[in-house]
């Protein structure tokens, strides 16, 4: 990765040092590598293989499939392997998840400060290509939606299809919360710097509905559908007085 401090948290467990490579390109970031081979790896594989999705179960597997230890190694820790030889996402209560999750948004995730007007509200988003992993994330993200990432240079390069979950709002500002303190020093800057520019301006609860008269349709925002905020959106943009009223 090209957090250093996340991949030193990793070499910690691993007893392994931090190497820095050379970028693929002048322009991109410093990579750094920690890596554990041989009898170390396949326990590692073994203890985390249960809380895997399916395409990472099957890559442990074909690299396990051969592998025969000559000796027994113990330069990862044995009170690590033994308290995580129980891991089952089945039986894991909420705390082990929301770390699970945590762990997943300081690698692939970004907490910004979206803009819309004047106004600034937390986001959280993370895109990958592994549906499963997000469509378990998003059962921990209240709120979250899922988008299909659509890229021309994929059909040409064979990229795999990539989605992107994000939620925005109260339920990132919360989320963001609650996973703060496993974060390392980038992301928590981050975190911070999105809290900080955010101005809560929700004075109810949220609804559940559309304000329009006779429309029983999902609220979006403002109080409108996404049809009625579309509508009174275009008549803004156009400059005319706007045929709809949302609640600010």
């Amino acid at each position: 990765m090209t957090d250093r401090d996340v991949v030193v948290r990793i070499a910690e467990i691993f007893h392994r040092a931090v190497i820095a490579t050379r970028p693929r390109q002048s322009h991109h970031k410093i990579p750094f590598v920690t890596t554990i081979k041989g009898a170390p790896a396949a326990r590692m594989m073994r203890v985390l293989a249960p809380l895997m999705s399916p395409l990472r179960r099957a890559q442990i597997e074909r690299a396990l499939r051969d592998h025969r230890p000559i000796r027994r190694s113990t330069s990862v820790s044995d009170e690590w392997v033994t308290a995580g030889s129980e891991l089952s996402w089945d039986t894991a209560d909420n705390e082990a998840r929301m770390a699970w999750l945590a762990g997943l948004l300081e690698g692939e995730g970004s907490f910004i400060s979206a803009r819309f007007d004047s106004y600034r509200y937390p986001q959280v988003q993370m895109t990958m290509c592994d549906r499963y992993v997000l469509d378990r994330a998003m059962s921990l993200m209240p709120s979250s939606r899922i988008y299909a990432i659509t890229d021309e240079r994929g059909v040409e390069r064979g990229w795999s299809q990539a989605w992107m979950v994000g939620v925005s709002g109260p339920p990132a500002a919360e989320l963001m919360k609650t996973v703060l303190r496993w974060m390392g020093s980038r992301r928590t800057k981050a975190i911070d710097r999105s809290q900080a520019a955010w101005r809560p301006i929700r004075l109810a609860p949220r609804r559940s509905s559309c304000i329009v008269p006779g429309c029983s349709r999902r609220h979006a925002a403002r109080g409108l559908c996404n049809t009625h905020y579309m509508s009174w959106s275009r008549d803004r943009a156009k400059g005319g007085v706007p045929r709809i009223t949302p609640l600010r």
